[in-house]
């Protein structure tokens, strides 16, 4: 098997990188859905948020995600002490989800905190895919309908562009058009399936 690690910043095209990465042929593991599950039910990753933060972030058995976002990304040791929480049960999870996968499966971590999280250790491959702070926030405003000091302060909170650049063995660029960014993730793609 073989673990390849995708990161980028909110906004960077993720997503879009990841459905071409399927058409390609590789199993896509999304780290924010694993999260988004963990949290929609009782869990013990939704247990300990609430002793951590209280209980008036959990609601119907899960996690108003965008309520605790608001107080996390203003604040970063909050910030801190959520990923601490969450990071070791989405590991825990990722790994049940691996051991289910055949032996010669290409797996293509989606993480948007793949170096905080130490996900990266695992992986034999790093890509990320970049794009400009205004191409993030125009796409983050209008995704997750936030203000811009809203988005803004989510991107300060993620790695920089030349912190991922320096981290990374491949590096999509999509700073031009679309159809450019899809053929560039296509061809990234294929090289990692070998």
């Amino acid at each position: 098997m073989r673990l390849i690690g995708l990161c980028g910043r909110s906004g960077s095209g993720k997503s879009s990188f990841c459905s071409v990465a399927k058409d390609c042929g590789l199993t896509v593991i999304d780290c924010d859905t694993v999260y988004k599950e963990l949290v929609s039910k009782p869990t013990e990753c939704l247990k300990e948020i609430g002793e951590s933060f209280g209980n008036e972030f959990i609601s119907g058995g899960f996690l108003n995600r965008k309520e605790l976002a608001r107080v996390v990304f203003s604040d970063r040791e909050k910030l801190d002490l959520l990923n601490s929480v969450t990071h070791k049960h989405i590991r825990i999870e990722i790994d049940r989800i691996l051991s289910t996968l055949p032996d010669d499966a290409i797996v293509l971590l989606d993480a948007p905190t793949l170096f905080e999280s130490g996900i990266d250790q695992i992986c034999e491959h790093i890509v990320s895919v970049v794009a400009s702070d205004e191409f993030c926030l125009a796409r983050i405003i209008a995704r997750d309908g936030i203000s811009e000091e809203q988005a803004l302060s989510r991107l300060s909170n993620q790695p920089s562009n030349d912190f991922l650049i320096e981290h990374s063995d491949t590096v999509v660029y999509n700073d031009t058009t679309f159809e450019a960014f899809l053929e560039a993730s296509r061809a990234v793609a294929e090289e990692l399936k070998g």
